[in-house]
């Protein structure tokens, strides 16, 4: 049973995968479950990079769901790739065939270990639900929701809740039963042999306060080669980005932008200046050239508070500020970055009402800079080709110049 978490912390471009898969290929004794939300990783380049291996997936060709033939490949001891959305598909049968196998659990980086609950299920639910004595949510045991209604019939509108519950991924803030987490179930941690996370700057993350609420064990998983180290890696970076304004971007700098900005604070003036700006690098760059990213109502023609010119198609040039897990952004040489980002209150909150102290709280900063990073790294930069970057928040910006210029 797993009782530390070994994390692999390097910066993107290091050869972080491909160490992992060499490391795979020269234990070929073990039986790996290797996690990640791109597709493209899970379907293709781990099992063909793996080959000796035989990696393969979860499909619907031949089966209802992928949950099911996932259990059929964990009980034949596969080696398996999937995404982490199977996550909340998992049941305890899932868990008792990890655990007989003895599987190696790696964890891409961009899975995240919690996150705010956006399923179908809202407050009122839990509270009926509770009121009824159908579920507990166990405040001593960090707000874990437990399932108690044991005569439910199946495939109710609650079986999906159940299922989550059942495998430990559901929990509620002290203060308010509508802020819900999910989790990265722990019981899946503990069912398998190791436990090995791809990340960079874990420390003053998220996943590292989660761990520490968790009271897991963190530990440096340090039995790969890498092909970068992060001198290497930073000073090309230097190279290859260019940051950029217009006289319109600065015309906006000392603005928010933050997600209460865009929703509430901004008038229509401060809205119509930011969508100026935006404009003119579009106008600048071109469409096929710009990556783009603020908050995605804002970015609704049918929102009132769009800031998106009428001009201007948003198709493949929007992405969301939080998005690791694609490559289909590759070719943009030119990014646009227009958002203020902070960590999630909800998840926030969480982690204060279950007692860590102030020091282990997740740095907003920190979160900011990393989830910037990993959005800007989804340009050509990736391609070890140059960039154009518009950083338009006045903070965002000076996170990024501190990070990229730091002495390394």
């Amino acid at each position: 049973m797993t009782t530390k978490i070994e994390v692999l912390d390097a910066i993107m471009g290091s050869g972080k995968t491909l160490g992992i898969i060499k490391w795979m290929l020269a234990n070929p004794n073990n039986k790996y479950l290797y996690i990640s939300p791109m597709l493209t990783e899970v379907e293709q380049r781990i099992p063909e990079d793996c080959e000796a291996l035989e990696f393969t997936f979860p499909t619907t060709e031949e089966h209802k769901t992928k949950s099911l033939h996932l259990l059929e490949l964990l009980a034949e001891g596969c080696n398996i790739s999937f995404t982490h959305s199977l996550f909340s598909e998992l049941s305890k049968r899932h868990l008792e065939q990890i655990a007989r196998h003895n599987y190696v659990l790696i964890i891409d980086e961009e899975v995240s270990l919690i996150e705010p609950y956006q399923g179908k299920y809202k407050k009122g639910d839990i509270i009926s639900l509770e009121e009824a004595g159908h579920i507990k949510v166990d405040e001593d045991n960090l707000g874990k929701v437990e399932w108690l209604w044991k005569e439910m019939s199946e495939d109710t509108q609650y079986s999906g809740l159940q299922r989550l519950c059942s495998i430990d991924m559901l929990y509620c803030s002290k203060r308010n039963r509508e802020m819900m987490v999910t989790q990265l179930p722990m019981s899946l941690v503990e069912s398998s042999k190791r436990t090995i996370i791809l990340s960079y700057l874990f420390k003053g993350s998220v996943m590292e306060s989660f761990l520490k609420l968790k009271g897991i064990e963190v530990v440096d998983f340090t039995e790969v080669e890498l092909l970068k180290d992060t001198k290497q890696v930073m000073l090309e970076a230097r190279e290859l980005i260019t940051l950029c304004s217009t006289t319109a971007t600065n015309a906006v700098k000392n603005y928010s932008m933050s997600s209460t900005w865009y929703s509430t604070t901004a008038n229509k003036d401060q809205l119509k200046k930011l969508s100026s700006a935006i404009r003119s690098v579009y106008r600048k760059v071109g469409k096929d050239d710009l990556l783009l990213t603020l908050p995605k109502d804002n970015a609704s023609r049918e929102s009132k508070r769009s800031v998106v010119h009428p001009n201007i198609n948003l198709e493949g040039v929007f992405l969301y500020c939080g998005a690791r897990a694609t490559n289909d952004y590759a070719s943009k040489s030119v990014a646009l970055h227009a958002y203020n980002r902070y960590v999630n209150l909800v998840v926030k909150s969480y982690l204060q009402d279950y007692g860590l102290e102030l020091d282990a709280i997740p740095d907003d900063d920190q979160f900011a800079l990393s989830e910037m990073i990993q959005w800007i790294w989804r340009t050509r930069i990736r391609e070890n080709e140059p960039i154009d970057l518009y950083i338009l928040p006045k903070r965002m910006e000076s996170l990024f110049k501190q990070w990229l210029y730091t002495p390394v």
